[in-house]
């Protein structure tokens, strides 16, 4: 009842239903005054006040009434894989209808790589108290076998019913939960933007565990030089979302990401965002991995703060929507998205992904709408460490107001 008495709708229907209980105990009473009929009464007029509750509960606050059904996706050995992705072949380890809601556990793999050591002893000496350690890391680490080249451990896959190449899938990012007090940065193998001139004197790899104050949303940053912490504001967002792709050839590495979306590191997809992806195979079968408490443009270093996170997802199917390539969507702008090993290559698509977008959705001439974004739009690297390389610009939906039909 307590629930009731703090929602609005709740309190209509508490109201509602005590009305109705209070008019059939009168009625009772009127029927069989003073008998033991009237106390048989009064308990099933109980009875269908109690039911009503739970009926009203069941309609009006359930996720299934909101938005289809919602399941919870643990991240335990079974349902995880470690440096690749799924193939058209795996099996999911749920099916869902359009419209379903997934809370799915994702982990982090940094802090588990074999360069770090031992887990325990590495975040222990970043100031991570023993029992903070997550331990599904731990469980990951020890159970989990590493199938493929990339870093990532990677929670799926989730057929959705229906879905069919040709399809669009919208995972919609409701909300994004920490797991755990920390995260980690890695600049190692002579990888990152600057390969071989860092990590300095080729070292094999230079990290550090970074203490998030999940109070302020900010991670800590602690010099190694004894100069005062610094702050990074945390935005967190799931680096790694996406499908599984029809070449079985691209699922062999976590790392480059794809028309399948994968491993598209943009910052920008986080709460209330929605990243569209053109499915590749039946069920699609939706992955989600790599979480971020925050990262910069270009993710030079290697990594962003790794961190883990629960994410609760929305999948939602278009079957009257075309799409060849992912595109991003938040609240005020559109996102497109460009994908090559070549990083201008990358600009190019990214660059013919903003004259679609803008063409189809506002009626502004290709030629026109290129003149535009030179003068008023920003394109932007997401990172330049993962193979494929990526560049990305915001498309601001206030722009192209008086463009819109009324």
């Amino acid at each position: 009842m307590k629930y009731f008495e703090q929602n609005k709708l709740g309190r209509v229907l508490l109201t509602l239903i005590t009305s109705l209980q209070s008019t059939l105990q009168v009625w009772g009473r009127s029927l069989q005054p003073k008998s033991r009929k009237r106390k048989i009464w009064l308990v099933l007029t109980g009875a269908i006040a109690t039911s009503l509750v739970l009926i009203g509960w069941s309609f009006w606050f359930s996720p299934a009434h909101a938005s289809g059904r919602t399941y919870r996706v643990l991240s335990v050995p079974g349902n995880v894989i470690w440096g690749e992705l799924f193939k058209p072949d795996s099996p999911p380890i749920l099916r869902v209808q359009s419209g379903d809601r997934l809370i799915m556990n994702t982990v982090s793999h940094e802090g588990i790589l074999p360069d770090q050591g031992d887990t325990t002893e590495f975040l222990t000496a970043g100031g991570i108290k023993r029992e903070d350690i997550l331990p599904d890391q731990i469980r990951v680490k020890a159970e989990v076998p590493k199938s493929g080249p990339g870093p990532h451990v990677i929670t799926g896959p989730i057929y959705v019913e229906g879905a069919e190449p040709g399809d669009v899938l919208e995972i919609k990012t409701l909300a994004l939960n920490y797991r755990s007090p920390y995260g980690v940065i890695s600049n190692r193998h002579g990888r990152g933007s600057l390969p071989g001139e860092y990590p300095e004197n080729n070292a094999p790899i230079y990290t550090k565990v970074i203490p998030i104050e999940r109070s302020r949303d900010v991670g800590i940053f602690k010099p190694s030089n004894g100069l005062p912490d610094l702050e990074i504001p945390l935005k967190p967002f799931m680096g790694l979302m996406g499908i599984v792709p029809a070449n079985v050839e691209e699922a062999v590495n976590s790392v480059p990401p794809g028309n399948y979306g994968g491993n598209v590191d943009i910052k920008d997809l986080g709460v209330g965002s929605s990243l569209y992806l053109p499915v590749q195979v039946p069920g699609a079968l939706f992955y989600a991995g790599d979480p971020h408490c925050a990262q910069g443009n270009g993710e030079v270093a290697l990594t962003a703060i790794e961190c883990s996170l629960t994410p609760t997802f929305e999948l939602v199917l278009h079957k009257d929507m075309t799409l060849d390539t992912p595109m991003g969507e938040i609240e005020d702008a559109w996102i497109a998205i460009g994908l090559d090993r070549d990083l201008d290559e990358a600009m190019k698509k990214s660059v013919r992904e903003y004259l679609r977008i803008v063409n189809e959705k506002y009626g502004l001439t290709k030629p026109d709408a290129l003149l535009y974004a030179s003068a008023a739009i920003d394109f932007e690297v997401s990172q330049v460490v993962d193979i494929v390389k990526g560049i990305h610009t915001l498309i601001p939906k206030e722009s192209f107001k008086a463009l819109q039909a009324e």
